[in-house]
């Protein structure tokens, strides 16, 4: 082979591994500016309704926490207010209140908004604006962090009002797994911890033996 010809080879050669190499390049860093853009909020909510099977307890404390499971068209909300018990439990188009305290339940026929509530919820906010983002620590544990601002939905125990210009929120995740909340009141701020699992117990949907009709 002329020296001619191996020139010309090695020449092409260099093109093919430079365009390879510039083309890994750019596939790399789009892959990493998808990753930074991506709404964790967005993908909490297409995870919820992929199946509509979910199951989340939001917790501020043993007397103040609340878990929102859903299954299809079922749903039950049970919740803890300053040690006060009761379940909403919707089915059938319909919603049944049960309160432990007196071992009663009391239906509202044709109501089931807590059935798509908080899903709705995920999703509005995850629409309304591009979050700010950040890390920040918590119990010794670094998370990633998506920040809107005038949210306050999911605050648990804070009856002072409040204005959208002072109340921000904070949604903490570990991967993709929400693992704290965080509403930012001017000065004050409640934190409450997040456990979701995508796996249901259908007897959460029936009212338990004892209960009577009010």
């Amino acid at each position: 082979m002329s020296k001619k010809k191996k020139i010309i080879i090695i020449s092409i050669c260099a093109i093919i591994a430079i365009v390879i190499l510039g083309m890994s390049i750019y596939f790399a860093t789009k892959k990493v500016e998808e990753v930074s853009n991506e709404i964790k909020l967005s993908k909490l909510y297409e995870k919820m309704m992929q199946n509509e099977t979910y199951s989340i307890n939001f917790k501020l404390n043993d007397d103040n926490q609340y878990t929102v499971s859903r299954k299809g068209d079922v749903a039950n909300v049970d919740t803890y207010s300053n040690g006060t018990h009761t379940t909403d439990i919707v089915r059938d188009g319909n919603t049944y209140l049960l309160m432990y305290s007196t071992q009663k339940y009391y239906t509202y026929e044709n109501n089931e908004s807590e059935l798509n509530e908080l899903p709705n919820q995920l999703n509005e906010i995850a629409q309304s604006q591009e979050p700010t983002k950040g890390e920040e620590e918590i119990n010794g544990e670094k998370y990633k962090y998506e920040e809107y601002k005038g949210v306050s939905y999911f605050l648990i125990d804070f009856e002072n009002e409040l204005s959208e210009e002072e109340t921000n929120t904070k949604f903490y995740f570990d991967g993709d797994e929400l693992k704290y909340i965080r509403t930012i009141m001017g000065d004050d701020s409640e934190l409450i911890q997040v456990d979701a699992s995508f796996t249901v117990d259908n007897s959460l949907f029936e009212i338990p033996d004892g209960f009577e009709e009010g």
